[in-house]
């Protein structure tokens, strides 16, 4: 259910953070403060603070982050080529979230109320961001790109 939240808006969809990044992150404009780990650590190094299921919903909100931030570098072809390679590697990442989070056991009515309170309104709003860039692109023909909507189709499938 929680896999469905953070994509149930996103038809498709800019500066990526991969590799060594600081520890907590704000997002932009969302006001949600989160860890910020490349998907192996999630699985590697669980914040003891937060339980499974958080740890999950926040690696989706960076990955969500990543993504929005990925299609807004695209301003040309070049550009759109260079983010379906990053969109390739967030695919893959975000299958392995999604596998990752429906292997959890199933949240109890109030935690799950909790969390969508907590973090459904930043979900939402990213989604609204990454729709928004995923327009703007497609709009502009994916910048005559080959690559970039075969990679933005692939991602769309992945959450169907």
């Amino acid at each position: 259910m929680m896999t469905r939240l953070f994509f149930i808006t996103c038809t498709f969809t800019g500066s990526v953070a991969w590799g060594n990044a600081p520890s907590v992150e704000r997002m932009p404009d969302i006001g949600v403060k989160m860890p910020v780990q490349d998907a192996s650590s999630v699985a590697e190094e669980p914040d003891a603070a937060l339980s499974p299921a958080e740890q999950r919903i926040i690696e989706g909100l960076r990955l969500q982050a990543l993504l929005h931030d990925t299609l807004g570098s695209v301003k040309d072809k070049d550009s759109a080529d260079a983010a379906a390679a990053i969109i390739r590697r967030l695919t893959d990442e975000m299958q392995q979230w999604a596998q990752g989070f429906a292997a959890l056991p199933p949240l109890d009515e109030d935690t799950r109320n909790h969390y969508e309170e907590k973090y459904l309104p930043a979900i939402r709003l990213m989604n609204a961001r990454i729709k928004t860039q995923g327009e703007r692109i497609a709009s502009a023909e994916y910048y005559n790109s080959q690559t970039l909507p075969t990679e933005l189709l692939k991602l769309v499938r992945t959450f169907r």
